[in-house]
């Protein structure tokens, strides 16, 4: 079944046909000098060259790890504004000896410091599952460039991430019931 592309004239243009296996063939080439152009048929053999099929695999790992880091560091971002808003919050109302409201909000801080690290957490091990991927497809690439400095991603060093911010996210944690334990004292 063509797919057709009228322009504006009466007869319409054909640019793809879809076969019944769902596979697309191109009816017209995109241009000598375009990326996008289709030379070879999909029905030839190519000899083993899986170098399109890499790239794709590779760019969908990639995309989906950093689209997981880049949320998880977003989680941070906000973490760290919120934090501030509610560290001014609590100055201002421990400096106007409204003790009640410095409980609350030093509680509320509590909360998200212990949301931002669960929902952060939780980004970073979706991230992680796309490492193994990543490692055995950046491996097949530096061997077929023969360099080995390609090969970037290291399984191991997620464990003493991870502890890293158990300690930066414990001690917000920490400090946060110290704040709800000295406005309860005054």
């Amino acid at each position: 079944m063509p797919c057709l592309l009228t322009l504006g004239v009466r007869r319409p243009l054909a640019l793809f046909k879809v076969a019944r296996c769902g596979r697309v063939d191109f009816l017209c080439s995109l241009g000598k000098h375009s990326g996008m152009a289709v030379r070879k048929s999909a029905d030839k053999d190519q000899s083993g060259d899986d170098t399109a099929l890499l790239i794709a695999a590779l760019s969908h790992s990639t995309g989906w790890y950093e689209a997981r880091i880049d949320r998880g560091l977003q989680v941070v971002n906000y973490f760290v504004v919120a934090g501030a808003v509610l560290a001014t919050a609590y100055v201002s109302a421990i400096s106007g000896k409204h003790y009640a409201i410095a409980v609350v909000i030093s509680l509320s801080g509590t909360a998200l410091a212990a949301l931002a690290f669960l929902i952060g957490r939780r980004q970073r091990h979706r991230a992680a599952e796309a490492e193994p991927a990543l490692a055995e497809l950046q491996a097949r690439v530096a061997k077929r460039l023969d360099i080995d400095s390609f090969r970037v991603v290291q399984l191991g060093s997620a464990k003493r991430r991870e502890a890293a911010v158990r300690i930066a996210f414990g001690l917000a944690i920490l400090l946060s019931l110290g704040s709800v334990i000295y406005a309860l004292v005054h």
